[in-house]
């Protein structure tokens, strides 16, 4: 628009350390708010009053992360939400609904989607301001099950740096997985069923491992299987087995699915009240678990394990989606700061540590 400000971003949270994810677009005399999470700790929320009215609230994926503030909607001027089909059915509120690939406009923006590989009707949001800017929300590159597309050139990114300098495969993370399922008893993994646990079960079934998966994690096979194009292609013959190829019962499986990764649910406490009375079940953790709660509990008391499953991109994918895009300068959000590997990694590319930047 002639005389408008220039386009400009601004991360109200998820910069500096693991925070709910909450950035401001203004463009275009608009103004679009780029998630709005709550946690990962519970309670964590982003600093509602510097963000003022806004005009379109624009979600990636369902993680509790990205969305978990939108009770507070009224105090930011009620915005319509965006977001995709699958997000979209789950949400309280009503939402239009953004393509999981392809292009749409918002108050007179252009806006390209693109599925993010990380979760289920995950994507990634490029905007046509400046000299192009994206957010890649949470996103991933080596997941056998969910679909990612390849995001167009843009100067400006946002980009999923929740592992900092982590560089490991996930073909390292899988081979450790199957050494801790050699062992004697079962392994219980706590994990979200918008994520992690569709993953990692379809790693087990290929595997031969028996494994229980819950109802949860059952819902959400379901719902993907009714939604090809959300997962990988040469992911969907096998991923078909999953519901009527598990284990009956916990009792039956080697490997027991279960969610939240809060370890909230009946089944997982009364499966770590088994462990606590001598039942042989180990007790895994495979993404971020924040102290102070009772999954960081489990691990602070030596009732649990953690092994990191890949569903973040690593170091080395992110520097490569830095070099296809293009991008002059790079907003790494969402993990604790890693600022000289980054600017190593990602240079010539200037690493925005700074909470503003214009487009």
């Amino acid at each position: 628009m002639s005389g408008s400000a220039p386009a400009r971003l601004t991360a109200i949270s998820g910069l500096g350390g693991k925070g709910p994810a909450c950035f401001l677009l203004e463009a275009n005399d608009k103004r679009l708010l780029l998630d709005f999470g709550e946690g990962p700790q519970p309670g964590l929320l982003p600093d509602i009053s510097a963000i003022g009215r806004i005009d379109a609230l624009l979600l990636s994926h369902q993680h509790a992360d990205h969305l978990g503030a939108l009770r507070f909607l009224p105090e930011i001027g009620d915005p319509p939400i965006h977001a995709t089909a699958f997000v979209a059915q789950n949400l309280k509120q009503t939402a239009r609904i953004l393509p999981l690939q392809g292009r749409n406009e918002i108050l007179g923006i252009p806006v390209t989607t693109g599925r993010s590989g990380h979760a289920p009707g995950g994507v990634w949001l490029h905007f046509a301001v400046g000299a192009g800017f994206i957010y890649m929300g949470d996103n991933c590159d080596e997941s056998p099950l969910y679909a990612a597309d390849a995001p167009p050139p843009a100067a400006t990114a946002v980009i999923d740096a929740s592992y900092g300098a982590y560089d490991d495969p996930y073909a390292a993370r899988a081979a450790e997985l199957d050494r801790l399922l050699e062992a004697p008893g079962r392994l219980l993994l706590p994990v979200p069923a918008q994520g992690r646990g569709p993953e990692l079960a379809l790693h087990l079934l290929r595997r031969g491992v028996p494994a229980y998966i819950d109802e949860e994690n059952r819902k959400v096979v379901g719902m993907l299987l009714a939604k090809p194009d959300l997962i990988r292609s040469e992911a969907r013959s096998d991923f078909a087995r999953l519901l009527t190829e598990s284990a009956p019962s916990p009792e039956a499986a080697k490997a027991i699915i279960v969610s939240p990764a809060t370890v909230k649910s009946q089944l997982a406490q009364r499966l770590i009240a088994a462990k606590k009375s001598g039942a042989d079940i180990r007790i895994l953790f495979t993404g971020y678990t924040p102290a102070g709660t009772p999954a960081g509990d489990l691990l602070e008391q030596g009732l649990a394990s953690f092994m990191r499953w890949n569903i973040h991109p690593r170091l080395s994918d992110n520097a490569a989606l830095i070099r296809a895009i293009g991008a002059k300068q790079v907003m790494p959000a969402f993990g604790d700061p890693a600022p000289a590997q980054w600017a190593q990694a990602f240079a010539p590319a200037r690493v925005l540590l700074d909470p503003s930047c214009e487009l």
